[in-house]
């Protein structure tokens, strides 16, 4: 499987990060958004690695089991109404006041969340939470964050990365297929987040190219 991710250079959006956090010494919520494909748990985990008391906490393991999906609804798992919303913000307002505690994954084997896979002990100081959908406007998340960061894209790069991963990964049995997805499910999801106007209420954005 290619990796693009081995090709970028994080450092000057890294380091852009890491001078918004000196200018907020309180922050203990990040949200890092972007489109699908925009790079954004490449950019997370790279930070992780910059800020070893960190953890990730990914948006996806909030995602509705797909026994509770129905077969229109699984042709557009990813979209912001297959998660779970109430429980994302209930976890992180929990996780701001008693700062641990045990997330879900989204495990790719079952496809499906996998309950209490991620543990925030209270030896951290920042959790990175990373998604396509915590700025839209109707989660009303933003508040849950202490810095907000939206991680900027060309589109159709973008739509050109998330297309060879359906394949590579396996989620679709041909290029062919892996290419209707996309436009017919994860572009309608980033044309959403940008005309929801997330980009421009964030506090801080990233280009990535």
């Amino acid at each position: 499987m290619s990796d693009y991710s081995s090709t970028l250079n994080l450092t000057p959006q890294i380091d852009r990060l890491l001078a918004a956090l000196d200018e907020r010494p309180n922050a203990y919520l990040v949200a890092v958004v972007g489109i699908p494909g925009s790079g954004k748990s490449t950019l997370c985990h790279a930070l992780e690695k910059r800020l070893p008391s960190s953890v990730v906490l990914p948006m996806d393991g909030y995602h509705l089991p797909r026994s509770q999906l129905s077969p229109e609804e699984m042709k557009r798992r990813g979209s912001p109404p297959t998660f779970d919303t109430s429980k994302i913000r209930v976890a992180l307002e929990n996780l701001r006041r008693i700062r641990s505690g045990s997330f879900p994954a989204f495990d790719h084997a079952t496809k499906d969340p996998e309950p209490n896979a991620i543990r925030v002990g209270t030896d951290c100081s920042l959790v990175i939470v990373e998604g396509n959908y915590l700025l839209l406007r109707d989660w009303n998340l933003e508040d849950c964050f202490d810095l907000t960061v939206f991680l900027d894209c060309d589109l159709n790069k973008a739509m050109d990365r998330v297309r060879k991963r359906l394949f590579e990964c396996g989620i679709t049995a041909s290029p062919e297929e892996a290419a209707r997805q996309v436009q017919s499910n994860d572009l309608i999801n980033a044309r959403l987040i940008l005309d929801d106007g997330a980009k421009e209420r964030a506090h801080l954005i990233l280009r990535q190219e």
